[in-house]
């Protein structure tokens, strides 16, 4: 970058890239800067430097992405008014010229300032004026009465110069309150569209939050601190928070990660303390209590760690060859748990809280009712709702199940819960917490891979069922798998919509019936 002095007038001079010169038809670029403060013309420049580099950039990734690199000067010269390429330099200039329009913006501002700032130099000039002839009366007639007490006089000056304070001292910023206070104040506000496990990831995030910077006034806060977080926050180790008896800080748990080299948090996680935090300081933001919102413009890689993935042929027969052994969790509990993920693809707490009363014959099918759970008697932890709107479905039972003898297991169940061994556990008090880690350990110990969990036997049954042609008397409807799936589906249309609602049990049913694995696949094998 070079700034160069044309008169009174400071302009940016940048050097077009070799490569893109033929295309772009330049050598150099000009920009004037419409400044002669050196100052502000440095300032200026880096902002356009920044947004010409980001043009060059797309300008070359644009031909990349289209033709191989070495021919875009035959690209060039073959297509002189390339539609796209022209497309962008517009971009650019526009851009450009809404820089410097905001810059003019900035002056005009500026003047406004300095002619509100005479304005009221005025006013202290005119209430100085009127109060000399008054003070120099007060001097003369001191020097001819020597006995005389000024102090009315002076009290009745002191009023007119105190008027002058109240014109050119800045209005004062409204006070804010202290971080701990806010949190406790959004969350009061919020209460009736968060659960309980938003409002702990809310108190989370403010905990670390305040060890990493301090409990401060809300509006003191600067983008120093929101670096600060991020930078601390991206060595904390993967696995922390897990345990609730941790009180480590979050300074400690760095140095207990970079000692022992343990894997760090996704970005992810890092990008949801950013969200709940810019959603605090939104909310004080538009109450002007904050100055800006120091958690936006943040640029996060919120892509998965470990990808989920299905269960391949190997690894069920892994799960089928070897021995369940847990003390609390039969084996018939994990076996028609597992057959539930695996034919129906239904989610884990969902299976984990299936009551006998839901399951019902439907004209002479025997399904599953996944629907809004009231809670008993002293029981406040068992109302449940389905995950989505979609979530609330009926299941048919497939004949690998009833095969399996899963219809016999659910005869001679007589508790209120099918499957009685678990328990409400966590603070969000779920049934599926418990076979969750079980399972887990079981099938790290035996060799299957991270990413492939429980939820991905839901992967396998969409996978299975939207494989099978759409056509012929065999063929599945989309809005059929959507509806067994308990996904919202692509077509929105009211057609389709009300559809949904009226699906026959028996489409449901040959949906169910589906779902096939190779014959080693035998849920009541997991049993034995």
């Amino acid at each position: 970058m070079k700034l160069v002095r044309i008169g009174t007038t400071y302009n940016l001079r940048r050097w077009v890239p070799l490569d893109l010169r033929k295309i772009l038809k330049k050598n150099e670029m000009w920009h004037s800067l419409e400044t002669s403060d050196v100052e502000v013309a440095k300032i200026r420049g880096c902002a356009i430097f920044g947004l010409t580099s980001q043009f060059f950039s797309i300008v070359r990734n644009t031909l990349s992405k289209s033709y191989l690199y070495d021919e875009t000067v035959k690209i060039a010269e073959s297509y002189p008014d390339n539609a796209l390429i022209k497309d962008i330099i517009e971009t650019y200039e526009a851009h450009i010229k809404e820089l410097k329009i905001q810059y003019k913006l900035a002056e005009a501002e500026h003047f406004m300032q300095r002619m509100e700032d005479y304005q009221q130099y005025k006013k202290v000039e005119n209430i100085i004026n009127v109060a000399k002839p008054e003070l120099d009366t007060v001097l003369s007639y001191m020097k001819e009465h020597k006995d005389f007490s000024a102090y009315n006089s002076i009290k009745n000056m002191a009023q007119q110069f105190s008027q002058i304070q109240g014109w050119v001292k800045p209005p004062e910023k409204k006070k804010s309150p202290i971080f701990s206070i806010a949190v406790d104040e959004y969350l009061k506000s919020h209460s009736e569209k968060m659960n309980d496990s938003d409002v702990r990831g809310f108190r989370n995030t403010a905990q670390r939050f305040i060890e990493v910077c301090g409990d401060h006034d809300i509006r003191d806060y600067t983008g120093e601190d929101s670096g600060k977080f991020r930078e601390l926050m991206e060595k904390m180790p993967e696995n922390y928070g897990k345990s609730s008896k941790d009180v480590r800080t979050v300074q400690e748990l760095v140095a207990y990660c970079q000692k022992s080299k343990l894997p760090r948090i996704s970005e992810k996680t890092i990008k949801n303390h950013f969200a709940r935090l810019s959603a605090i300081w939104r909310y004080y933001l538009l109450r002007e209590l904050v100055d800006r919102n120091i958690f936006v413009g943040w640029k996060f890689d919120a892509k998965a760690k470990i990808k989920r993935i299905r269960w391949n042929d190997e690894q069920l027969s892994i799960l089928m060859n070897s021995s369940w052994n847990s003390t609390t969790i039969s084996r018939k509990t994990y076996a028609y748990i597992v057959g539930l993920g695996s034919y129906c693809g239904m989610r884990l707490e969902e299976i984990c809280r299936i009551r006998i009363e839901d399951i019902q014959e439907i004209r002479g099918i025997t399904c599953i009712l996944i629907r809004e759970h009231t809670a008993r008697k002293n029981r406040p932890w068992e109302e449940w709702n389905p995950k989505t709107e979609a979530g609330e479905r009926v299941i048919p039972i497939g004949q690998a199940l009833i095969n399996a003898g899963f219809l016999d297991f659910v005869n001679n169940i007589k508790s209120y819960y099918l499957f009685n061994q678990l328990k409400f556990s966590g603070k969000d008090k779920k049934r599926s917490p418990q076979f969750q880690q079980s399972f887990s350990k079981f099938k790290l110990r035996h060799g299957v891979p991270r990413g492939v969990d429980f939820h991905s036997f839901r992967h396998n049954v969409s996978t299975k069922l939207r494989n099978i042609s759409d056509s012929g008397n065999g063929g599945l409807r989309e809005v059929w798998i959507d509806n067994f799936l308990g996904h919202e589906g692509q077509n929105k249309s009211v057609g389709n919509t009300v559809y949904l609602d009226e699906i026959d049990v028996e489409n449901l049913k040959k949906v169910a019936d589906s779902v096939l694995y190779p014959e080693f696949w035998n849920i009541r094998n997991l049993i034995s």
